[in-house]
């Protein structure tokens, strides 16, 4: 089904607004980074440059979809209680919500708390468990999948700890 011109207005006007809210907040952590004034860094070579440039690139961005959503009326939502159970019910609603869910608790909970390596494993697994795991799958079938889901995140947190620690110098938590 397609979605209708004011139904994409609506969507860009919402849209823009978290863009713009993700790239202030790029863009203030950015400048917060440490500049290194003490070990003689060139300012050219700061860890908060990319980012701030990149957080400003999205604030102007989004600031152009939100003036463009703005003057074709997408803020005009009509948002009542039962579209917004409707909205709410949506299986992408729900996937977005367990990811944005998934992605906290490996951020906020396991980053710092384990060995970094096995809180990437953790993330990494349980993020293609919940997301490859077809329910109706027989027994075997499960088990399969979740031994492979265990060595894909295997793979990819001893790839990841290695690249960061030996190719980019980062010392991970």
């Amino acid at each position: 089904m397609a979605a209708s011109p004011q139904g994409m207005h609506k969507a860009d006007f919402l849209t823009s607004l978290g863009l713009l809210a993700f790239g202030i907040m790029i863009v203030v952590l950015s400048v917060r980074m440490p500049r290194l004034e003490h070990r003689n860094i060139n300012p050219y070579t700061i860890p908060g440059l990319v980012p701030a440039l990149l957080g400003a690139a999205i604030v102007i961005m989004s600031g152009m979809l939100l003036g463009r959503a703005i003057m074709r009326r997408g803020y005009s939502l009509d948002l009542t209680k039962q579209r917004m159970g409707e909205i709410a019910a949506l299986p992408q609603v729900r996937r977005v919500l367990v990811t944005l869910s998934v992605c906290l608790a490996y951020a906020l909970g396991l980053i710092g708390q384990l060995w970094y390596p096995a809180s990437t494993f953790l993330f990494v697994f349980v993020f293609i468990a919940i997301f490859e795991y077809p329910p109706h799958m027989r027994t075997h079938g499960r088990t399969r999948h979740l031994v492979t889901a265990g060595i894909e995140a295997v793979l990819a947190a001893a790839i990841v700890s290695v690249v960061f620690r030996y190719v980019f110098l980062v010392r991970l938590p």
